[in-house]
């Protein structure tokens, strides 16, 4: 008898009057292939959301809490007293500013009180009306769903319904026999200009109505492909209301449509007006025209400038529109999308002029101010190796067009303070979290919009919508590990990058150095000698290294806006000491560490919209690096690290694998189960992380998220670490080596769950993370969850605090 209780008040039907009843489900059965959450986006009523699927109406119990604590008297009351104080310090008010400073403040205190008379407090807000089953929005859903099923050529469709309500709890059933669609058998054209059909007629092959299924969407679809071919040729005045489809499914057999395609003439002429480009005038201040310098012509453009020169050779490469040439919109939008990627106009207008019988293409910019500063302090995590939140200061300098060339110098400078967890943990078992780590540093930057190699200039004008750019930058940067090491380095650098579409992005770094000088304590270093391999030594000492590299991004559906279906990939492959040769001959490099090696990594991610409210996202995360060098070594920040809150979360940051290597601490043995030393960071060579994520809402800006994470890192050669010879070490290939044949037995996985606080400017995660499964453990107690308690479950987390999505 208990349960009926509980659950009636989990779902709300104890608030029913008598011969009410709650929608508690909605299902839909259907035939044909047709996507079950399109279907459902068409009922006109939905069930209360529920907390993970369980039967509990969160949100409902949510608003009734927030109803409880809601007054809207005493809210009129106090909007009352702000009005009349804010009227009579305006009245006082002597000066215009004030006045409307002031009013100002009124008026958004004002908007904040009316929004609670209207919608109630916070919790009303994010809470939601009880979902009272109502009959007739079956019937309203059953016309959804037929006008749905006929724009998707399901002429023939019939629904029936079943309600069934027990206990005050009504689940409706949609029984959807589609039939089969209606498909588009032969495509009639009727143009009536002749110039258009030819035009038309030319891209024929490229319609997507024939040999389809009937879909209202894809008639869209084709309406918008026949007008966009006419305004990217020439047809400046075409509107889409020109294209007009009639479907005529009376004529053929078996399911089969003809549709006729009309392009008509605008009224009271005989043809479409295609237009031609007589100028192109491209001005730099839209403010004070009057007081333009001289006009200056290059290729057939004429600029306008006030006060700042810019270069008319570099901005011709921006600008697609030419004289005499056929109106583009495509052009138009290209040219305006260009021209913003140079980061020197505040905004880029394009208008047309048609009086006086010449069309002409005015492009009106407004620049940025030349010189620009902007400063920042907060609060910051290191979320590569986890860290407790640390003041931060960073400032920028930016200066525009500095020489005339629509270049961009600019000057950043940065000092943190981070808690980390110490390279060298004094608890093996949890996070030693400090403010251990003190960072400052300076980088400068001169970035120009095109590329500084010996191209011709046709190449230089063609390459011109790919948003080229040579970036060269310096700078300089002081860690300090407290009580462990301090470590500087200096970076020089060139990179090419250029975009194709707003999908992709590609950088080309021919060359990179860096030299790197660490300084070590004794305790470090013995930590080194006991603890690390050689290569790992080797990448504190003293060194110089230079690398090339070419990496790639690709983003689809606007992964990471919002929630969508998108997915996001990245690669880069790296190529270390390829310009040694060059720097060899001199005495001041031979005595540093010198790096050969090649490294690469490929990310995969996705996001899969379930819901409105909810989705599945997953990743995959590969790396690899080579050292062929004399010292067999990698630079400490090329190596790979697993475990962190943007890794595998249930282990510390850079504290899992290599492989199933561990060293063991005897003495805290507990049941005969093994308790591993996670004294130092771990360093690899091969990494594979992978993760899977349930995100949903749970109420306001506050999500949850159920995720899985798998994966390790393992190493090229031996770790050259031996354990002190105790009994747990089963074999001799525990020594973080990479082999293929042992690789799937030493996947770790961590399972758990987080919330995400979405400010909307920033997103905060806590996740908590629980091992799975160990392979530093031996065989056979490596399997993890048996040994979980309920009631001390709360202790064995590991905790990760991050800013932003994990992937």
């Amino acid at each position: 008898m208990l349960l009926p209780v509980i659950l009636s008040s989990c779902l709300g039907t104890k608030y029913l009057k008598k011969d009410e009843s709650v929608l508690r489900k909605q299902k839909i059965k259907t035939s044909g292939n047709l996507l079950t959450e399109d279907l459902r986006g068409q009922l006109s009523q939905t069930p209360n959301t529920r907390l993970g699927g369980a039967p509990i109406a969160h949100l409902f119990h949510i608003k009734k809490l927030g109803e409880i604590f809601y007054d809207s008297a005493n809210v009129a009351a106090n909007r009352e007293k702000i009005d009349k104080k804010y009227r009579h310090k305006i009245d006082k008010a002597n000066k215009s500013k004030k006045k409307a400073k002031l009013n100002t403040k009124r008026t958004q205190k004002l908007e904040k009180k009316d929004k609670k008379l209207k919608q109630g407090n916070q919790f009303m807000r994010w809470g939601e009306d009880l979902a009272i089953f109502d009959s007739s929005k079956v019937d309203e859903s059953v016309f959804n769903l037929n006008n749905y099923l006929f724009s998707k050529g399901y002429f023939e469709a019939s629904i029936e319904t079943n309600i069934k309500t027990e206990n005050k709890k009504s689940t409706v059933t949609y029984f959807i026999d589609a039939g089969k669609p209606y498909q588009v058998d032969s495509m009639i054209y009727i143009i009536k200009d002749p110039n258009v059909e030819q035009l038309f007629m030319k891209y024929e092959d490229e319609q997507l109505l024939m040999d389809k299924q009937y879909d209202q969407d894809l008639f869209g679809e084709e309406r918008t492909r026949v007008f966009d071919l006419m305004t990217n040729n020439g047809y400046y005045n075409f509107k889409k209301q020109f294209i007009v489809f009639e479907v005529d499914s009376t004529a053929l057999t078996d399911r089969n449509l003809i549709v006729r395609q009309t392009i008509t003439n605008p009224p009271n002429t005989k043809q479409h007006k295609s237009y031609r480009l007589d100028s192109v005038i491209f001005s730099a201040d839209m403010a004070g025209a009057s007081r333009y310098l001289k006009p200056i012509e290059y290729n057939n453009i004429t600029y306008n400038f006030k006060g700042t020169n810019y270069s008319e050779r570099l901005l011709s490469r921006r600008i697609f529109l030419s004289e005499d040439s056929l109106y583009s919109k495509e052009l138009t939008l290209e040219t305006q999308r260009q021209l913003s990627y140079l980061d020197i106009f505040k905004f880029v207008n394009i208008n047309y002029d048609t009086t006086g019988g010449e069309f002409i293409a005015n492009i009106f910019t407004s620049p940025l101010k030349k010189y620009q500063t902007s400063s920042e302090a907060g609060l910051s995590l290191f979320e590569s190796q986890g860290s407790i939140p640390g003041p931060f200061v960073n400032l920028n300098v930016k200066g525009r067009n500095i020489f005339g060339g629509l270049e961009i110098i600019q000057f950043d400078g940065n000092v943190s303070v981070q808690g980390l967890d110490n390279v060298n943990s004094e608890d093996n078992n949890q996070n030693n979290l400090n403010y251990s780590r003190l960072q400052y540093g300076g980088k400068i930057s001169l970035t120009f919009p095109q590329f500084i190699f010996p191209f011709s200039e046709q190449l230089r004008n063609a390459i011109g919508k790919y948003n080229p750019r040579t970036k060269l930058s310096a700078g300089v940067n002081f860690e300090e590990r407290i009580g462990e090491y301090k470590r500087n380095t200096v970076n020089a650098n060139m990179a090419y990058i250029w975009q194709v579409g707003e999908r992709a992005q590609y950088t080309i770094t021919p060359f990179d150095a860096n030299y790197i000088f660490s300084i070590t304590n004794d305790e470090f270093d013995e930590l080194l000698k006991d603890n690390s391999s050689q290569s790992i030594i080797a990448s504190f000492n003293p060194s110089f290294f230079t690398f090339s590299a070419f990496s790639a991004r690709f983003n689809y559906g606007n992964y990471g806006v919002g929630n969508n279906d998108s997915h996001f990939i990245q690669t880069s492959i790296e190529s270390g000491g390829n310009l040694l040769g060059i720097f060899n001959n001199l005495s001041s490099f031979q005595d540093l560490e010198n790096f050969q090696y090649l490294r690469g990594t490929f990310e995969y991610r996705e996001n899969i919209k379930l819901t409105r409210r909810s989705a599945l996202a997953y990743r995959v995360n590969l790396g690899l690096a080579y050292s062929y060098g004399s010292n067999g070594s990698l630079p400490y920040e090329k190596y790979f690290f697993a475990g962190g809150s943007n890794s595998i979360r249930a282990w510390a940051p850079r504290r899992l694998g290599p492989g199933a290597y561990a060293q063991y601490d005897s003495a805290s043995a507990v049941n005969g189960i093994v308790s591993i030393d996670y004294t130092t960071e771990r360093a690899g060579d091969i990494l594979l992380e992978s993760s899977i994520e349930f995100r949903s809402n749970l109420v306001g800006f506050i999500d949850y998220a159920l995720f899985l994470d798998a994966g390790n890192m393992w190493l090229w050669k031996s770790a050259g670490l031996k354990d002190d010879g105790s009994e747990f070490i089963e074999n001799e290939n525990d020594d973080g080596k990479f082999n293929w044949g042992m690789a799937p037995n030493q996947i770790a996985i961590g399972t758990g769950f987080g919330l995400r606080l979405d400010f909307s400017f920033l997103v905060l995660r806590l996740d908590l993370a629980y091992r799975v499964l160990d392979p530093g453990l031996p065989k056979g107690d490596r399997f993890l969850l048996d040994n979980y308690k309920l009631n001390t479950l709360w202790k064995e987390p590991t905790l990760n605090i991050g800013i932003g999505y994990p992937f």
